[in-house]
């Protein structure tokens, strides 16, 4: 009898995980979603739940502009470290310059997740909502929102 208790408490615990969600609200001033004149400003919203109101990141912080294979990206770091699933879970629908996996995609480096932008989706906006599953609380790696704020300011610098 102990024995399936024991399979079962095994089963369960490693299927255990921790969700937080990120939006990343990218818009320009005339609020195009075709890819107009002007370059698009970034800001990150912290969210416990998928559909709260979260806590904004300041406008840019976190972002950097990089040159992949001769074209022009803006990489926006997503504040998943550690995270064992990183998924888009929404974006703004009818957008006419931001596509998946052309203009825009989520990437790993090392132990963290940023999301790209390329092309047109540079110069429109659009908001995302990203999922991050951890296998640990995510306050075991940060302990406040200054915390995370000094992680970003620190991942520009070594770009």
């Amino acid at each position: 009898m102990i024995r399936p208790v024991l399979v079962l408490t095994i089963i369960c615990s490693s299927v255990l995980s921790y969700h937080q969600y990120r939006e990343l609200k990218c818009s320009t001033p005339t609020n195009s979603i075709r890819g107009g004149p002007d370059r698009a400003e970034c800001h990150l919203v912290l969210k416990e739940e998928e559909l709260e109101t979260g806590r904004p990141v300041p406008t840019g912080l976190g972002c950097w502009q990089e040159e992949h294979d001769g074209e022009e990206r803006e990489y926006c770091d997503i504040v998943c470290p550690k995270s064992h699933t990183v998924f888009i879970s929404f974006i703004d629908q009818g957008h006419r310059a931001c596509f998946n996996f052309i203009t825009y995609q989520i990437e790993k480096r090392n132990d963290e997740h940023v999301l790209w932008r390329s092309g047109k989706c540079l110069n429109s906006t659009v908001n995302y909502r990203i999922g991050c599953k951890f296998d640990d609380p995510f306050d075991t790696q940060f302990k406040s929102d200054n915390e995370i704020f000094a992680h970003l300011r620190a991942r520009v610098r070594k770009v």
